[in-house]
């Protein structure tokens, strides 16, 4: 999985393009998502802003259930 941050300009309209290409994405805080090779070169052939985050710095949310 590839972790990206989408511009907070572009952020809904980048959303929208990677939900309904059909893909499962992973939505995180801060605009961050786990996308596919796929969803890259969607985004980039729309021209969308958007960055690498390396993945050591993203932070998954803990489930309720592990305590």
């Amino acid at each position: 999985m590839i972790y990206i941050q989408i511009s907070e300009k572009s952020d809904a309209l980048g959303f929208l393009l990677l939900a309904k290409s059909g893909t499962p994405i992973s939505c995180l805080p801060s605009n961050v998502y786990g996308v596919t090779p796929e969803h890259i070169k969607l985004l980039k052939r729309k021209q969308l802003a958007f960055k690498k985050v390396p993945s050591k710095s993203v932070r998954l949310p803990k489930s309720p259930l592990a305590a």
